[in-house]
C-alpha cells in the first residue's frame, strides 16, 4: 500500500534527529542550509543533497544522500546503508569475529568480507557465486545459473542440474529430497512429512505431521481438484479449479475454522477462533481481516473500500497503532509505545498538508507537502524547499517558524530570540547580541570573550575584530 516505509519505522524509533529537552544552538541559511547542536547531538542539511545526525550518548550517527535514494545509519557495532533500497550494505563487530561486512545488489552482487572463513564469500549472478548464512542456508554455491546450484545448513547438502528441474540432497539419516520434474518427486523428512509428484504438478500428494496425534495429507488433480483432510477427520477442506479456486470450501475443528472462496480472490469467508482470525473479501469494494484473541500479545485489524481507502490498527507488546488512510490524498496514523510510555501522531492531506507529534521530536506542520507518502524524514529534508510556512515546537520547548521557502523564519523560547531574513540573522540572548550576514561574512557581535568578559566585535569575513 505504501511504496515506501518511512525511515523512523525502520530504525525502530533510533533518533534521526536532535532530540531531549537540553538547550540548542541553531543555524540556517533560507531553505539551503540548517545546522543544529545540542551537548551529545549535532545535526546539519543541505538540503535535500546532505544530511547528517549524530548522537554521543547512543553512538548513533544517521545519514542520507539525496534521501531516499541513499541512506545509512549505525552505531559501532553494527552499520546498515542502502541504495535505492535495492543496493544493500551491513557492517557487523563482532568480539570473537571482529569485523564482518556484506555487500548486496540482490540477486546480482553479493561480497562478505570478514576475519573468519565463513563470513568470506562472494557472487557475480548469474556466472559465478558462494554465498553464506543467507536466505535461510549456510552457504548456497552456484555455476552458471540454472546450470548448476548446490545448498547446505547443517548436515543436510543438496545439489542442482538445471535447477529447478533436477534436484537431490539430504543429510544421510533423517532428510532425502529428489526432483526430476516433471516426471518424478519425493521431499522425504523421516518422522515429519513426505511429499510426492508424478508429472508435476498435474498429480501430487503426500503427509504432514507424521510425528503428531492427527497426521494430515493432501492431494491434487491439477487443475480440477484438490483435497486436504486429517486421520481423525477433523480436518477437510476442497478446492475446484485449484489454485483459482472456482470454489473452495473447509473446516479445522481443532481451530475451530472454516472457509469458503469463490472466483479465486473474488470472494473469500474465513472464520477461525484458536487463534482468532476473520477474513471477508468482496473484491474490489470490501475487504475486512481480524486476527488475534485478546490475550494473545498481537492482534491486527484492517479494512479496505475500493482498494484506496480504509483502516488499520495493530497491538503488540511494542506499540499499539491506529491508521487510517485515503491514497494518495489522507494519512493519519497514531501509536502508542507502552514500554516508553509515548504517543505519537502524524497526519498528511496531499499536497497541502504534513502534520506530527512526537514526544521525542516535539510537534510540527508544514504547508505545502509534495511527497505523497508518509513519511517524516523526506519532509524534513526536502520540505523546506516548496514549503510555504512551516511551524514546530522541539521536545525543549524551542518554538520555529518560517515562511516562503524560509525565506523569514524565528526559532525563539523564553529566554532568546533568532530571526532569520534572506540571509542575515539577528540573535538576541542572555550575554549573546548578534546581527550577521550570511553568518559572519559582515556584522557586530556583543559575546563573551575566553575569559568571560562581554565584548563588542566586527565581523569581517567571518572573522571577529
Amino acid at each position: 500500500m505504501v511504496l515506501l516505509m518511512s525511515a523512523e519505522s525502520l530504525q525502530a524509533r533510533m533518533p534521526v534527529q536532535i532530540e531531549g529537552e537540553a538547550s540548542r544552538d541553531y543555524y540556517q541559511f533560507l531553505f539551503l542550509y540548517d545546522h543544529t547542536s545540542s551537548p551529545g547531538q549535532l545535526e546539519w542539511t543541505i538540503h535535500p543533497l546532505y544530511s547528517t545526525y549524530e548522537s554521543d550518548e547512543k553512538a548513533y550517527d544517521f545519514n542520507t544522500v539525496l534521501y531516499p535514494i541513499f541512506y545509512e545509519h549505525g552505531t559501532n557495532y553494527w552499520r546498515k546503508w542502502t541504495f535505492l533500497f535495492l543496493f544493500t550494505g551491513e557492517d557487523r563487530y563482532r568480539e570473537k569475529e571482529k569485523q564482518d561486512s556484506d555487500l548486496f545488489l540482490a540477486p546480482l552482487f553479493y561480497w562478505g568480507y570478514g576475519n573468519t572463513e565463513r563470513e568470506q564469500y562472494f557472487s557475480i549472478f548469474p556466472i559465478y557465486g558462494r554465498i553464506r548464512n543467507k536466505l535461510g542456508w549456510s552457504e548456497i554455491g552456484f555455476v552458471a545459473f540454472p546450470l548448476y546450484t548446490n545448498w547446505s545448513h547443517r548436515r543436510y547438502s543438496a545439489h542442482s542440474i538445471l535447477w529447478p528441474l533436477i534436484m537431490w540432497g539430504g543429510d544421510g539419516r533423517v532428510r532425502s529430497d529428489f526432483r526430476f520434474l516433471p516426471f518424478y518427486s519425493r521431499k522425504l523428512h523421516r518422522g515429519s512429512y513426505d511429499y510426492k509428484s508424478v508429472l508435476w504438478p498435474i498429480f501430487q500428494w503426500g503427509s504432514t505431521d507424521l510425528h503428531k496425534k492427527d497426521p494430515r495429507h493432501h492431494f491434487m488433480f491439477f487443475p480440477f481438484y484438490a483435497r486436504k483432510w486429517s486421520d481423525s477427520g477433523d480436518m477437510s477442506s476442497h478446492s475446484i479449479l485449484y489454485p483459482f479456486s472456482l470454489v473452495a470450501w473447509g473446516y479445522d475443528k481443532q481451530r475451530e475454522a472454516s472457509e469458503f472462496r469463490a472466483l479465486w480472490f473474488l470472494y473469500q469467508d474465513i472464520e477461525g477462533k484458536n487463534p482468532y482470525i476473520s477474513k471477508r473479501v468482496i473484491f474490489p469494494f470490501y475487504a475486512s481481516y481480524r486476527y488475534g484473541n485478546e490475550e494473545l500479545p498481537y492482534q491486527k485489524t484492517m479494512d479496505f473500500y475500493l482498494l484506496l481507502a480504509g483502516q488499520l490498527s495493530t497491538t503488540s507488546n511494542s506499540v499499539r497503532s491506529e491508521y487510517d488512510f485515503l491514497i494518495p490524498f489522507y494519512y493519519n496514523h497514531d501509536r502508542f509505545y507502552p514500554r516508553e510510555n509515548l504517543q505519537a501522531h502524524s497526519l498528511k492531506v496531499w499536497p497541502l498538508f504534513h502534520y506530527y507529534d512526537d514526544p521525542a521530536r516535539g510537534t510540527g506542520w508544514q504547508t505545502i507537502s509534495l511527497w505523497p507518502f508518509p513519511d517524516d524524514t523526506m519532509d524534513r529534508i526536502w520540505g523546506p524547499l516548496y514549503s510555504i510556512v512551516e511551524w514546530r515546537r522541539e521536545s525543549n520547548g524551542d518554538k520555529y517558524f518560517g515562511m516562503l521557502f524560509r525565506l523569514y523564519s524565528q526559532r525563539w523560547n523564553k529566554d532568546e530570540n533568532h530571526v532569520f531574513f534572506a540571509g542575515f540573522d539577528y540573535h538576541d540572548a542572555p550575554r549573546r547580541t548578534e546581527f550577521l550576514l550570511l553568518g559572519g561574512l559582515l556584522g557586530y557581535s556583543h559575546i563573551p570573550d575566553e575569559e568571560g568578559t562581554m565584548r563588542h566585535y566586527l565581523n569581517l569575513l567571518w572573522f571577529k575584530l
